[in-house]
């Protein structure tokens, strides 16, 4: 039986990619929802705040380059141009990182002094570390190196979920901390050990094509901008409870709900991976382009609506039979669920964008959609609390995927 799995997963570069993605993202999503049954809502709560925060200063120190590392590698066969694009996303994620890493000193040193910006300015080493990892997970998808590294990443990780749910459960946050640093630099490890013959050649920074570099940090800056506003339109609710001082009880109830929204939202991620090279070398086959986006949205649609089935069902049985302390967030799931769908339409055409060279009205969009989020989270919160994270979230996720679709349309009709 073992060896028939093994099989199956070294034959299929879908099952590879969703374990990788799993890994990369799920990791700490899975330790989240874990640790709440050994510590306080309050910690989860305090642990919910930190990781948004984290999660935004990581991304702005990505400059958009695990995209970059998995379209530009598709886009090329030979090894040397494939190790020159490795060698480029490197290069540009060490130089962003450090700005970040430089902000996040400023900005705690004489901006903030609050226990959250102490927390950040802690985990601050996590922007370096977590942008590595996944540009090289991003390369080994493009290179379609991913057989590779899957399994070793699995093992790590694993680890890693136990890791922290132990530290956490001893020193509370800064376990958790601590369980972060160590789960992100055992998984780079492993995955450069693995992708050595890649990772080696691409470290000699002389032979950097500076033109090249500053066409890549181009697209890279448009692409980043769209993905920060993106994960920051998303992360408003936390981020507007926490300021206005809403109960840590109440941000940990929508924070473990928002989770189970983005723990669904990982299956579609990973199509959305998968079909990215396909559709970059469809570009110059206008029939054959369409067909592919439009299976790989069928594809995220059918998806997305079977996970929010689940999640209403695991959520319904969870209101009717356990209840206790997180009965709240069983609510805001059944609802937060409806909105999969309409996240699945959003990323597809995001997806088309992507491959079509066409990064900059995403980020119009994401605009768009937080400033709505923004100005229904301020007028709401005050009155509804958490619901009014439900109902923000949720007003979003339609406009960008009424927007997103009608433009995708105009573009696929003019080909």
């Amino acid at each position: 039986m073992l060896a028939r799995l093994i099989s199956i997963f070294e034959s299929s570069r879908l099952l590879q990619l969703f374990v990788i993605t799993a890994c990369i993202q799920g990791g700490v999503i899975i330790s989240q929802f874990l640790i709440t049954p050994w510590v306080d809502p309050s910690v989860v709560g305090v642990v919910r705040s930190l990781e948004t925060v984290i999660a935004l200063v990581v991304l702005a120190g990505s400059l958009g380059m695990q995209s970059i590392a998995i379209r530009d590698t598709a886009a090329y066969s030979d090894a040397s141009c494939q190790s020159a694009v490795l060698r480029q996303v490197f290069l540009l994620v060490s130089l962003a990182s450090g700005v970040v890493i430089f902000g996040i000193y400023i900005v705690h040193e004489f901006v903030l002094t609050s226990a959250i910006s102490s927390y950040v300015f802690t985990t601050c080493g996590l922007v370096v570390l977590t942008n590595f990892l996944r540009v090289s997970t991003g390369f080994a998808q493009g290179a379609k190196a991913i057989r590779e590294i899957y399994l070793v990443l699995m093992l790590v990780t694993a680890a890693g979920v136990v890791l922290h749910v132990i530290l956490t459960k001893l020193y509370g946050v800064r376990g958790w901390m601590a369980a972060r640093y160590l789960g992100e630099l055992f998984c780079l490890i492993a995955v450069w050990w693995r992708l050595r013959a890649y990772i080696l050649p691409a470290l000699n920074f002389a032979a950097v094509d500076k033109k090249q570099l500053m066409i890549t940090a181009k697209s890279g800056v448009t692409i980043n901008a769209s993905l920060f506003v993106r994960l920051l339109v998303d992360s408003l609710p936390v981020l507007m409870l926490t300021a206005l001082h809403v109960r840590t009880e109440e941000i940990g109830f929508f924070g473990i709900a928002i989770l189970s929204l983005v723990l669904g939202l990982l299956p579609l991620a990973i199509i959305a991976q998968r079909a990215l090279p396909d559709l970059v070398e469809a570009l110059g086959h206008p029939d054959e382009l369409r067909k592919k986006y439009s299976s790989a949205l069928k594809s995220m649609l059918k998806v997305s609506s079977a996970v929010a089935l689940l999640l209403i069902l695991i959520s319904s049985a969870w209101w009717l039979f356990i209840g206790g302390a997180y009965k709240t967030t069983a609510l805001y799931v059944m609802v937060l669920a409806l909105t999969l769908p309409l996240k699945a339409i959003a990323l597809a055409c995001g997806t088309m964008l992507v491959a079509l060279r066409v990064f900059g009205l995403s980020l119009k969009v994401n605009i768009l959609e937080g400033l709505l989020v923004l100005i229904l989270l301020y007028v709401g919160i005050p009155i509804l609390e958490g619901w009014a994270g439900v109902m923000a979230y949720s007003a979003g996720a339609v406009l960008s995927a009424v927007l997103l679709l009608s433009a995708v349309k105009i573009r696929l009709a003019v080909l």
